[in-house]
């Protein structure tokens, strides 16, 4: 049975959503076990192993975040973007507009930019807040009592807060705000709207951090806010590639995501646990399924698009790696040193369900990804391709000279002739291991804008 304190099953997986986790539409995983995705998506968004390798967190050992005059804005610290939001910022400032995520449309946006709300109230003197809905149905009362500094791109701010329903106001939220109301003194008081989807995430953030405050550690509060639970908030920011992979999982059924013991007949190319999903997933897959019937598939053999050309230093980054925590650097040092090591394969963030690929031939004449990547000498032309899917969770490329010489020629001969100027074309892919993917030659999507 669930915890009392779980949200609704609809609600955990809109959450989700928000964060980018779009698991099966009609998925049987256990309530406890979205919820535990949840948990641990926010965990994973704080880049809380950064901070917090091993709990609990005492923040005391870390200095004022205000300890000198140089130090910048908590505002500016709190913030987190991919470089993929990035690149939307810049794109909408030059279009004349401020901001591309628009207000109580994503609760995972919301929260962030709640978040920043909270920093722009500590740099102005560390005002309480109360955070609300717009019909004031759901409340969280906060105050920062400090701010630390993990790093020069990381504050920690403990925080006291106290959550009511409009029907059940606290007499702890009431003496609270009367504390700050009487004299006057209301025009310190921030309030920032927040929907009631976003002080979900809120709370349960609020909620996971207090457990990992070192026992020991009482700041000082008022005697209001005695009944005020202590925590604390980091900068949260997008999740990750592999953090994207690991929680959009879904290596079994395509509807529910239990094993998979069978496929279906007439295509082969989508996996169900029972014959009750796949019926109820016939509708949807039709369309596809008739087009799959008796297709061609390839299979191939990849390596990371960066080990294509071992002779050449190659600087590639994902559109997922944050800015702030210098992934990007990292990554330019790692290459630079020849520290590459073994990196692994790639994440598989489609599970064993179908998903379109581009495939772009190397070519000295060449514009896009595969420009970037391969065009030097024109001799190398047509000597490897790369791959990748439209979120760049998985960028690979498929070297002639080391693979299966006429598996590799089959599938340039279809973008020879089908494909953009004989160089690209979209492509059905499922992964069928670490290292490999099959690629359906006779079924082609219809032309992606991507």
């Amino acid at each position: 049975m669930a915890p009392p304190s779980m949200l609704p099953r609809k609600e955990i997986l809109g959450l989700l959503s928000s964060m980018g986790v779009d698991l099966p539409r009609k998925t049987k995983l256990p309530d406890t076990e979205l919820d535990k995705r949840l948990s641990k998506a926010l965990d994973s968004a704080q880049y809380l192993t950064r901070v917090i390798p091993t709990p609990p967190l005492d923040p005391t050992s870390y200095p004022s975040w205000f300890r000198d005059k140089s130090t910048k804005p908590v505002l500016e610290g709190i913030r987190r973007h991919n470089i993929a939001e990035a690149t939307q910022f810049d794109a909408s400032q030059m279009r004349g507009i401020d901001n591309p995520f628009p207000l109580y449309s994503n609760a995972f946006m919301d929260l962030r930019q709640t978040l920043m709300a909270i920093a722009n109230a500590c740099d102005n003197g560390m005002a309480p807040l109360i955070l609300q809905d717009k019909g004031e149905s759901s409340g969280i009362c906060m105050r920062v009592l400090d701010v630390r500094q993990f790093d020069d791109q990381t504050p920690i701010l403990i925080v006291v807060f106290q959550h009511d329903l409009k029907d059940s106001l606290s007499r702890g939220s009431f003496d609270w705000i009367s504390s700050y109301l009487s004299g006057g003194a209301g025009r310190a008081m921030v309030n920032v709207t927040a929907t009631v989807q976003e002080q979900q995430l809120l709370l349960r953030i609020l909620n996971q951090n207090k457990k990992r405050l070192i026992s020991s550690y009482k700041p000082k509060r008022a005697s209001t806010e005695s009944s005020f639970t202590l925590s604390f908030l980091l900068p949260v920011g997008p999740l990750g590639m592999q953090d994207m992979a690991k929680y959009n999982t879904n290596n079994g059924c395509s509807i529910c995501g239990e094993p998979a013991k069978q496929k279906c007949s007439r295509c082969g190319a989508v996996r169900y646990c029972d014959a009750v999903c796949q019926k109820e997933d016939w509708k949807s897959h039709r369309p596809l399924c008739n087009g799959w019937k008796d297709a061609k598939w390839q299979t191939l053999t990849f390596v990371l698009a960066d080990d294509a050309r071992p002779e050449r230093y190659v600087f590639r980054w994902n559109k997922y790696d944050n800015v702030q925590h210098n992934d990007i650097q990292k990554l330019m040092d790692r290459i630079k040193d020849k520290k590459e090591g073994d990196q692994g394969p790639p994440p598989n963030t489609h599970g064993t369900t179908p998903f379109i690929i581009k495939l772009q031939v190397s070519s000295s004449k060449a514009m896009g990804p595969a420009h970037t990547l391969f065009a030097a000498d024109p001799k190398n032309d047509g000597a490897d391709f790369l791959i990748y899917d439209q979120r760049r969770t998985i960028e690979v490329a498929v070297v002639r000279a080391s693979s299966d010489t006429a598996a590799f020629d089959s599938v340039t001969e279809v973008v020879q002739a089908k494909g953009e100027r004989g160089l690209k074309a979209f492509f059905w892919a499922i992964r069928t291991g670490e290292w490999t993917m099959d690629v359906c030659l006779d079924r082609l999507p219809e032309w992606q804008k991507w």
